[in-house]
């Protein structure tokens, strides 16, 4: 019976990342975000983005970004917030900020997300401005 009762819990412990999915983390680059004093100030950064940008409707197909000076090198944190949807919907002010955090605390150099309820968010460390 523990055999048999081992690949139902592996499948049920499985599940919530095949349903939210994980941020696709490029393997090359710089791995800036390696160390905990960068994601401090990129989290600091989008703190700051998100109370500006959210709460806030968002046409289909919507694109907001901007480069934000950080207090920690590399100096900049390319942010990119995009509705993927067809449709208008609302980003709240804590969705942008989950949203891109975890890409931050998931790729070290950066990354995006395209497995959010229709939301492609992207955040990426650089010492120039991309967006």
């Amino acid at each position: 019976m523990r055999f048999q009762a081992l690949p139902v819990l592996a499948a049920v412990l499985a599940f919530p990342t095949l349903i939210l999915g994980e941020p696709d983390c490029p393997q090359g680059g710089y791995w800036h975000w390696s160390h905990e004093e960068a994601r401090s100030a990129a989290a600091h950064g989008i703190d700051k983005w998100c109370n500006n940008i959210a709460p806030s409707t968002f046409k289909g197909g919507q694109e907001v970004k901007q480069c934000l000076e950080v207090d920690y090198d590399p100096k900049n944190v390319n942010l990119w917030m995009k509705n993927d949807n067809s449709g208008d919907k609302v980003l709240s002010i804590d969705q942008c900020k989950k949203l891109l955090k975890k890409i931050v605390d998931s790729c070290p150099a950066g990354g995006s997300d395209r497995t959010n309820d229709g939301w492609a968010p992207q955040a990426k460390p650089g010492g120039a401005c991309w967006v």
